[in-house]
């Protein structure tokens, strides 16, 4: 029996992700295809949960595999995909690699370690370039892959995006080797790309207009990984919502299940703000069970809104999230500061770092948003934003701000003409430090005895206000409501300060990654580096034009 490897590269630096342990459902699900290769079996060593030692020499050499996949989703996590490659490439192992930078970087990974670069979605290409490998059969009879030959890179024809999704299979999360701990978080998935094209993001150039599976389908995983004990669902479509009518018709299915059976299920799910306007859906979601809605504002200024071309305004944003946390929702608000604009943009902003801040913060504070993940820019490969950067020569070298440093922690081109990089790092960590502080420490030992009189307090306001107000409802349910109503409200407190708590600690986890890297040294040298390209292209143009 053969083996197929598929690996989960580590993350160069600490993040939440480092915490919650929730591997890539795409990678996973792609390697559980293999399976269905007669001859081989599969196995996944996830690196940010892996109990042995991350040396692949001795893991070769323990469990020698005869092709090897690598996930390439992640830019941040590339330069490791790379050293992972290069090592199996060295043992005369087969390399194969996908994802969305592995897809706009072809030539890169080709001259990385990487033999193979699957095109696109890999469950129907991954089993037939693993069989054509095994056979000896002729890698340009496999459509929708890349590779090198003679000197020159060899592009099959592409295929088309899965239609079908219904008919792939479930992803096998047993098939992860030696894990350190048990999945924190069961990563679900309804439907593929995204009917947007915000210039940031590489999900509707990757994958394309959105595609979706029947709500059957999604609740067939459920009940599976219900019945395996877990509870904890992540839906990683970029937009739960996209799909409306299947959306309602999976919540009522969630619903039913957990009626019958008697089980507590909670979903966490992406979803845009506007969501906010269908008040039935809400309750449907609310009703099935999805607790946490994470919710990518970008920004709360209307020029960055408009030139990331988001399709919305601060006065709806503001509005909608004022509807969502009225039904109970939690709020994860997800941010991109200091978005930069270009000679094209539609919208100028001369606006400095810190008043950049202060919108932020103001946003935030108004909208008591339960938990927020503020990072910068990311100049994404294959991304609008990218290219722009490129022409306007903004990109930092890679040379002095690696691929590693592409998570949105790290700054990673050169900002607006009146934002200092060094001032940009630091009024960026002054936001995060406003909102996830050590403050929250005593806020929660004196909210802890304090929890049974708010719960009394809230539900005896909740009836008899609905009493007062003469709803027409069985005098049970009203009081089974107004329980319900004040045990959420007042968990929503203790639970927000647990959470900024434990932000705190991942961030000065992150401080002492920034202190040992000495970035703002390596940021100057990034910018005598841009200031001779650019001196070396007005060169370039006075030649052109006395030629």
């Amino acid at each position: 029996m053969k083996l197929f490897r598929l690996v989960i590269p580590k993350f160069p630096y600490f993040n939440v992700y480092s915490r919650i342990k929730m591997p890539p459902r795409g990678a996973v699900g792609v390697a559980t295809a293999v399976t269905s290769v007669e001859g081989f079996k599969v196995e996944i060593i996830d690196e940010n949960n892996f109990s042995g030692p991350l040396d692949h020499r001795l893991i070769q050499k323990e469990r020698p595999a005869d092709a090897v996949g690598l996930y390439g989703g992640l830019t941040s996590t590339i330069p490791r995909l790379y050293e992972v490659a290069s090592v199996y490439q060295g043992l005369g192992v087969p390399t194969i690699a996908g994802g969305n930078h592995i897809n706009a970087c072809v030539e890169e990974a080709l001259s990385s370690g990487v033999d193979v670069v699957v095109m696109g979605e890999g469950e129907h290409i991954l089993p037939e370039v693993v069989r054509a490998i095994s056979s000896g059969k002729e890698l340009s009879t496999v459509s929708g892959i890349s590779f090198e030959r003679g000197g020159k890179i060899v592009y099959t024809p592409r295929r088309a995006p899965i239609q079908d999704l219904d008919r792939l299979p479930y992803p096998d999360f047993s098939l992860i080797r030696d894990p350190k701990t048990r999945i924190t978080l069961i990563p679900l998935g309804r439907t593929r790309g995204c009917n947007f094209v915000c210039e940031f993001c590489a999900v509707s150039q990757h994958l394309g207009h959105t595609r979706s599976s029947s709500p059957g389908y999604v609740m067939e995983e459920i009940v599976r990984s219900a019945e395996n004990g877990y509870k904890n669902f992540f839906v990683t479509d970029d937009n739960f919502a996209q799909e409306r009518d299947s959306t309602a018709e999976l919540c009522k299915m969630i619903t039913e299940y957990k009626r019958k059976m008697g089980q507590r299920l909670h979903f966490s799910v992406q979803v845009r703000a506007d969501v906010a306007r269908e008040e039935e859906l809400l309750e449907l979601m609310r009703e099935a069970g999805v607790e946490l809605l994470c919710i990518g504002y970008e920004s709360p200024i209307e020029e960055d809104l408009k030139n990331m071309k988001k399709g919305l305004n601060l006065k709806k944003l503001d509005e909608y999230t004022q509807t969502l946390k009225r039904h109970g929702f939690y709020i994860h608000g997800m941010f991109i500061l200091g978005y930069p604009t270009f000679k094209d943009s539609r919208c100028k902003l001369n606006m400095s770092i810190s008043e950049r801040v202060e919108r932020f913060w103001q946003f935030i504070k108004r909208n008591d948003i339960d938990t927020v993940q503020i990072v910068k820019p990311v100049p994404l490969p294959g991304t609008g934003l990218e290219k722009k950067l490129k022409e306007e020569n903004r990109l930092y070298p890679l040379s002095l701000v690696n691929y590693n440093k592409y998570d949105g922690n790290w700054l990673c081109f050169e900002p607006d003409s009146d934002i200092d990089p060094g001032d940009f790092m630091s009024q960026t960590e002054r936001l995060v430090n406003r909102f996830y502080n050590l403050w929250m420490f005593p806020r929660l030992l004196y909210q802890v005895p304090l929890y049974p009189l708010e719960v009394g307090i809230r539900f005896l306001g909740k009836f008899f206000g609905g009493l007062l107000r003469g709803r027409r409802m069985p005098l049970g349910t009203l009081l089974k409501k107004s329980l319900a109503h004040a045990r959420r409200q007042s968990w929503r407190k203790f639970r927000n300060l647990r959470l900024r708590l434990g932000g705190r600690i991942i961030l000065e986890k992150w401080r002492q990654d920034f202190a040992r890297e000495d970035f703002l040294d390596t940021l100057e040298k990034a910018r005598v580096e841009l200031k001779k390209t650019a001196e070396s292209r007005e060169v370039t143009e006075v030649v052109k034009c006395a030629d």
